[in-house]
């Protein structure tokens, strides 16, 4: 009865090492003019400070505890000796031998092959490298005064957009300096970074509609966005990019999981007038983490049951026919024309449930006696905390309506002569004319026979739990179950139904639109307990005597009605989550009208063919199991709804 709820957390992903950097220009002096006028910047946002050194005596030792080699710079007559069939390659330049002690910046360069540790050993005033790599490792020593940094995300320079959108998830924009502003290219690439460096982005959800906001405004004086895009792999995965403004907006609605990196392609939209040959543009590209976390939907499974435990049943079933408002034999109260209705029934297996490998607990019945014109309904949702409840809600539903039909067949020529004199009786008492149709047995009219009959069927189908219980030499509480069932049957010298109806446990049963003022009859009241998902069961003790039965009978009387529903509590919590809402008239044609027929936040397409004229009540009956598996946070018990309406 109560259902179980995964809660996902997905892990904030690490960010990756950056790849190393592919320059694409003409030459290595316009690589080195390039890069001095680009701000470099470190993991932590800050520019590094080359080391101060002093000459001292050129002995150097590294030692990296990571995967990754480590690079030592040698004084300028190294001694290598190798101890792996790897060559290692040490070019001696003609500058001066730099130790950590010099004062010329030395460059040291990192790979990120997985190659073990190289560990300088100082053996003499001349260091020798020993490495054990598994592959080549080159040391080399420099004297120029290039700027050593390890920037937190790589910079492409010189590469075509069509070429660079193609990689991974990608956001591609021109900005557009003042006309005049002779300010550095780098000014603005600074300016660029500082705003999505600074910009959250959030997680999301498959399914759920997402939106970033990455907001210029700041710099509107000296840029303006435009042209903003994503890249076609960016694109394909629901994502759309607009411009607000200043502003790009990054919104759509997610159709995969994502553990990815988001980057920023953009470029000078000036430049384009700056043709030179080669490349066109200038781009630059920051990866920043993009987390779309999957539908909680996808995280359930959907396990086959290992053990029935010899109660099997199937894990859904629907069923729908259609059934004449008279008996076949005309009797006194016959219509003179035939009329027909619909009894359209659907029943799923829970998430929860199938999470766990479980079966269905829950259960419907429907008949019509064509001899008397009595139609029977019934739905039971067995305890989930029984074992065996899957029998008992089918024991309760097909044992109670079997009971009911053999009595009031027995009973049909007595009902004939009696029924619509009381039928009169009572309206005329009630002085309604059918404005207050319902009514219980509290009241002062004569229900008795009604009484005797409902309280032989529950304490039938009570017995038959209770039979069923010794043969497995088990406990009347492994079967415990719900049960909500009615008989009815149209008068035509009254032009109305008569409903009989009975309610134990929760979930709910109401009749739809029985006149023009649109009223709603809710035909009982839930069980709720003390605590969260507690409720009665028929398969209770007290549940059996004679006035828990008669309180809990209801009789109507009305001329029409769209649609009477029975439904489990793997409807009712959902869409009517506490006993008041159930209670609520105005719910329940909101259920039936919208929700139902139009969709809902749930289940957005609906169940229309429930409406359509052109389709046979088994096809309905299909379609809406299929809206069973609706979607609902924290609901996820086996859900079974029972329609009866008037054939269109």
């Amino acid at each position: 009865m109560t259902s179980d709820h995964l809660t996902y957390n997905k892990p904030t992903p690490e960010l990756k090492k950056p790849e190393s950097v592919t320059l694409n220009t003409k030459t290595d002096k316009e690589l080195i003019e390039t890069l001095k006028t680009v701000e470099v910047r470190t993991s932590d946002n800050t520019n590094k400070q080359p080391p101060t050194t002093s000459p001292t005596t050129p002995t150097t030792v590294t030692t990296s505890t990571s995967p990754m080699p480590t690079t030592t710079s040698t004084s300028p007559m190294p001694t290598s000796t190798p101890t792996s069939t790897s060559p290692t390659t040490t070019p001696t330049p003609t500058s001066p031998t730099t130790t950590p002690t010099s004062t010329s910046p030395t460059t040291t360069s990192t790979t990120t092959s997985p190659m073990p540790t190289t560990t300088t050993t100082p053996t003499s005033p001349m260091p020798t490298t020993t490495t054990t790599p598994t592959s080549q490792t080159t040391t080399s020593t420099s004297t120029s005064p290039v700027t050593t940094s390890t920037p937190s995300s790589p910079i492409v320079v010189g590469m075509e957009q069509q070429s660079e959108s193609k990689k991974g998830l990608a956001v591609c924009f021109q900005y557009r300096t003042q006309k005049g502003d002779e300010r550095p290219e780098s000014y603005f690439i600074q300016q660029i970074n500082k705003i999505i460096d600074a910009t959250n982005i959030p997680a999301g959800s498959v399914g759920i509609p997402y939106e970033l906001v990455i907001d210029f405004t700041s710099v509107a004086r000296d840029l303006k966005i435009i042209d903003p895009k994503p890249n076609p792999t960016f694109g394909n995965k629901g994502f759309d990019v607009i411009s607000d403004g200043n502003k790009i907006i990054i919104k759509g609605t997610p159709r995969e999981s994502i553990e990815d990196k988001l980057g920023f392609c953009f470029r000078n939209e000036n430049k384009r007038e700056q043709k030179s040959g080669g490349d066109e543009y200038t781009y630059f590209r920051y990866p920043k983490s993009f987390l779309i976390n999957p539908h909680p939907r996808d995280l359930w499974q959907n396990l086959p049951v290992t053990d029935y435990e010899g109660y099997q049943n199937k894990d859904s079933d629907s069923r729908g026919e259609t059934v004449d408002y008279v008996p076949e034999k005309r009797g006194v109260f016959s219509v003179t024309s035939a009329k027909s209705l619909e009894v359209i029934a659907a029943s799923q297996r829970g998430r929860s449930h199938a999470h766990v490998a479980k079966p269905r607990d829950d259960c419907f019945h429907f008949e019509f006696d064509k001899e008397t014109g009595w139609n029977f309904v019934a739905v039971a949702d067995g305890a989930g905390s029984a074992k065996f409840s899957r029998k008992g809600s089918e024991l309760a539903c097909h044992t109670i309506i079997s009971n009911l039909r053999t009595n009031l067949s027995n009973l049909n020529s007595e009902f004939n002569k009696d029924l619509p004199v009381w039928i009169t009786d009572t309206l005329q008492k009630r002085n309604s004319n059918f404005e207050q149709p319902m009514f219980s047995c509290n009241e002062n009219i004569d229900t008795n026979k009604f009484n005797k009959i409902f309280h032989n069927a529950v304490y039938t189908a009570y017995m038959a739990i209770y039979e069923e219980s010794q043969k497995r030499k088990a406990e009347i509480k492994d079967y415990h179950t719900t049960l909500l069932c009615a008989v009815f049957r149209y008068f035509e010298n009254l032009k109305c139904w008569f409903i009989v109806s009975y309610w134990v446990g929760d979930g709910g049963a109401a009749i739809l639109r029985w006149n023009e003022k649109n009223r709603v009859w809710v035909l009982g009241e839930p069980d709720g307990g003390e605590f969260a998902g507690q409720t009665k069961f028929l398969t209770m003790k007290d549940e059996i005597t004679a006035d828990s039965i008669h309180k809990r009978l209801r009789f109507a009387f009305c001329e029409t009605f769209d649609a009477m529903l029975f439904v489990t509590d793997g409807i009712t919590d959902p869409f009517f989550p506490s006993e008041t809402a159930v209670a609520d008239e105005q719910r329940w044609l909101e259920f039936y009208e919208q929700k139902l027929k139009s969709g809902c936040e749930e289940e957005p397409h609906g169940c229309p063919d429930l409406f359509d004229k052109t389709k046979e009540p088994q096809q309905k009956s299909e379609s809406l199991l299929k809206w069973l598996d609706f979607w609902s946070k924290g609901n996820h018990d086996d859900r079974t709804i029972l329609v009866v309406k008037n054939k269109e």
